[in-house]
C-alpha cells in the first residue's frame, strides 16, 4: 500500500472476512504449525538460556556464539508474535469477526505486532552477514581471529541491534492495519513516506547478506578443503553449522524476494509461504547448530550417554567446560 501524507490516518478501516473457508482445515493448518513453532520457539530458549546464563563464562568468550545468540533472540521473537497472535489471526477463521473490529483503528499492539518482527526479520540479515565473516575470519586468520573479534564485539553488537532500525523507520510512523487472508486477517501498512517499501528494504538487506554469504563460504570452503588442519575440530564444525545454515537463509532469501516482486503470483500463496520460509529457517538453525556444536549440546541436554567425545571451541580451556 502507499499513499500521501495528507491520508487520514485515524480514520477506522472496517474489514470484511472472507466467507467459504473450511473451518476445520484452517484450524488444523493452524495446529500443524504449532507442532513445529512451539519446539523451535523452545530451543531458542534453551540456546539462550545456555549461551547467556547457564554457560556464559564459556560461550560468551566465543564471537560466534555472541553473534548467534542475537539471531536466536531475533528468532524467539518472532516466534513468540507467530505462536501467540499472527497464525491465530490468520488460520482460526471464527476469530476475524470477533478480533478484527479491534483494530479498525490504529493500534499500538497491531503496530508492535508489525514493526517488531520486521525488525527481527532485518536483524537476522545482519547477523548472517557477521556469522559468516566470522568463519570466513576464523579459516584465514586462525591466529589473530579471536583477538580481532573479541576487541571488535561491542561495536559489532551495536551495528546489529541499530542497523534493522533502516528497514522499519517508515512502519514506525505508518499506519498498520488489517486486510483478509485466508481464513482470517493478516497485518499490513499504508506508507506514510511513499518512497520508502518495506518489500525493497528488505530486499537490499537480504540481497547484500546473501551476496556476502556465498563470497564467504566459496573462500571459507575453498580454504579448509586444501588447508585442513588450519583450524581446531571444534571452529571446524561450527564452520560446517553456518554452512547449513547459509543455505537456508538464501533459500528465505528467495521466497522473500519472489513475494516483495512477483506481481502476477498468487498474493496468498506467496503470503503463506513467506511465512512458511522464514518458519524454516527459524526452526531449522537452532537445530544445526545443536547437532553441530558438541558443547552446547551437551550444556543443553546433559545426558551422559548422549554425549560424543567433547570438542574444546578455540581459545576455551577444557577446565571452563567441567
Amino acid at each position: 500500500m502507499s499513499t500521501n501524507s495528507t491520508y487520514p490516518y485515524d480514520i477506522p478501516l472496517p474489514l470484511n472476512c472472507i466467507q467459504g473457508f473450511d473451518n476445520f482445515l484452517e484450524i488444523l493448518k493452524f495446529v500443524c504449525q504449532m507442532g513445529y513453532l512451539i519446539p523451535g520457539w523452545v530451543l531458542h530458549i534453551l540456546i539462550l538460556k545456555t549461551i547467556l546464563w547457564k554457560e556464559s563464562r564459556v560461550f560468551l568468550h566465543n564471537s560466534f556464539f555472541v553473534i548467534y545468540a542475537l539471531d536466536s533472540f531475533a528468532s524467539f521473537i518472532m516466534l513468540s508474535f507467530d505462536i501467540t497472535f499472527t497464525r491465530a489471526i490468520m488460520y482460526i477463521p471464527p476469530l476475524c469477526p470477533i478480533l478484527s473490529p479491534y483494530f479498525y483503528t490504529p493500534s499500538l499492539f497491531l503496530k508492535l505486532a508489525y514493526v517488531v518482527p520486521n525488525y527481527m526479520k532485518a536483524m537476522k540479515s545482519v547477523t548472517q552477514i557477521f556469522m559468516n565473516i566470522n568463519r570466513m575470519h576464523c579459516i584465514l586468520y586462525p591466529i589473530t581471529y579471536k583477538a580481532t573479534w573479541n576487541r571488535k564485539m561491542i561495536p559489532i553488537v551495536l551495528f546489529i541491534l541499530l542497523s534493522p532500525c533502516l528497514v522499519t523507520w517508515n512502519l514506525v510512523i505508518s499506519r498498520i492495519t488489517v486486510f483478509p487472508m485466508f481464513g482470517g486477517f493478516g497485518v499490513s501498512y499504508i506508507k506514510r513516506v511513499a518512497w520508502a517499501s518495506l518489500s525493497t528494504f528488505h530486499f537490499i538487506f537480504l540481497s547484500t547478506a546473501v551476496i556476502i554469504t556465498i563470497v564467504c563460504t566459496i573462500l571459507s570452503v575453498f580454504v579448509l578443503t586444501t588447508l585442513p588442519m588450519r583450524v581446531k575440530n571444534a571452529e571446524k564444525t561450527l564452520c560446517i553449522a553456518n554452512f547449513l545454515i547459509s543455505v537456508g537463509f538464501i533459500l528465505t532469501a528467495i521466497c522473500q524476494s519472489i513475494y516483495a516482486f512477483c506481481a502476477k503470483c498468487p498474493s496468498d500463496f506467496l503470503f503463506g509461504m513467506q511465512y512458511l520460509s522464514h518458519d524454516f529457517l527459524n526452526i531449522i538453525s537452532p537445530m544445526i547448530v545443536i547437532c553441530m556444536s558438541s558443547q552446547l549440546r551437551n550444556s543443553i541436554f546433559p545426558v551422559k550417554f548422549l554425549r560424543p567425545v567433547s570438542v574444546v571451541p578455540s581459545g576455551t580451556s577444557q577446565n571452563n567446560l567441567s
